[in-house]
């Protein structure tokens, strides 16, 4: 996970931790708007939990704090204590409901970080019952028979990763379209043109889709001006670069019919990636971009970066 991600669950657990019955959703996103995208994506990837609005962290996020806070250490440890106290409890009591003032008593855990732990725990943890709310005095918890099946939280916890793992890198195809986000950038990376991973990567990897997009069909276009020595824009470069009578660049013999077509393929390619992604992404910020979407956007852009530098140079602009 990268560092951006970890700084945003960090500070959900803060303000979880200070507001335990839960943090507003539509209000931390709208403080947060510069990472929806990584927001939305954190969220379907089962970090948090979103119900009735609020944000919770689930344990999966705690384990991946674990190593850099304190506060997240801490939480896991009262987890995996509290864990094993439920799992003797079901095996002596099955069925049978426990207070969570006893569950604090028996654990010499405080009843507040009882709380907080269990809300990180409902979500994973088999639970068969409890309370609606965990903060009333006389809230209970009743363990679920599958909970004899882990030694201890760690086993939970291996499942977890091992399940989240596989969720997010399988890919799904149903009625001949991919359904699926895409998490390791590394699965693509490796076709990315080097103008497009140093300009767009970074911003994929940080969860900002669009403006992932939006600098790889800039970086196709500069790569152009730098290569011609041009200095418009839009149609108007693509028309001058790679004109038929007068090109600038050729991206084939275009004597023969077939270099032609391509010559004029491309022309096309270029102008409409210029329309239809560079001037809608650069005029709005709504966008429907996932993980998946952009990537595959990225790898078009390389593509064009690629023809562009494949190019040959017939004459070059000198003017300013």
């Amino acid at each position: 996970m990268d560092e951006i991600s970890k700084s945003i669950l960090g500070e959900i657990l803060k303000l979880t931790i200070a507001n335990p019955t839960g943090l507003n959703a539509t209000k931390f996103r709208a403080q947060r708007y510069e990472y929806l995208d990584l927001l939305d994506a954190l969220e379907s990837e089962l970090y948090i939990e979103k119900k009735n609005n609020n944000y919770f962290l689930t344990l999966l996020s705690i384990l991946e704090l674990s190593d850099s806070s304190d506060e997240a250490k801490s939480i896991l440890n009262k987890c995996k204590h509290l864990f094993q106290i439920l799992r003797q409890f079901y095996i002596e009591h099955p069925g049978e409901n426990i207070n969570l003032n006893s569950l604090s008593k028996i654990s010499n855990i405080p009843r507040g970080d009882v709380n907080i732990c269990l809300t990180f725990m409902v979500y994973d943890v088999p639970f068969q019952s409890r309370s609606a709310n965990l903060y009333a005095e006389d809230a209970t918890v009743s363990p679920a028979e599958k909970i004899l099946r882990y030694k201890n939280l760690e086993g939970v916890l291996k499942e977890i990763k091992s399940w989240h793992s596989k969720r997010l890198t399988k890919i799904k195809v149903q009625a001949g379209s991919i359904d699926q986000t895409v998490e390791h950038v590394e699965d693509f990376q490796f076709l990315l043109h080097p103008e497009i991973a140093k300009h767009a990567l970074q911003h994929y990897k940080n969860g900002h889709l669009r403006d992932a997009v939006l600098n790889s069909i800039i970086a196709v276009f500069d790569l152009i001006r730098r290569k011609t020595g041009l200095q418009d824009d839009g149609e108007s470069l693509i028309e001058k670069a790679f004109s038929l009578s007068n090109p600038c660049l050729i991206l084939s013999e275009i004597k023969s019919k077939s270099g032609q077509n391509d010559q004029k393929g491309f022309i096309q390619i270029f102008k409409g990636s210029y329309q239809g992604i560079r001037n809608t992404k650069a005029h709005s910020l709504a966008h429907d971009l996932n993980q998946l979407k952009a990537a595959q956007y990225l790898v078009f852009a390389s593509l064009l970066a690629r023809r562009v530098d494949e190019s040959k140079v017939i004459k070059k602009n000198t003017e300013g």
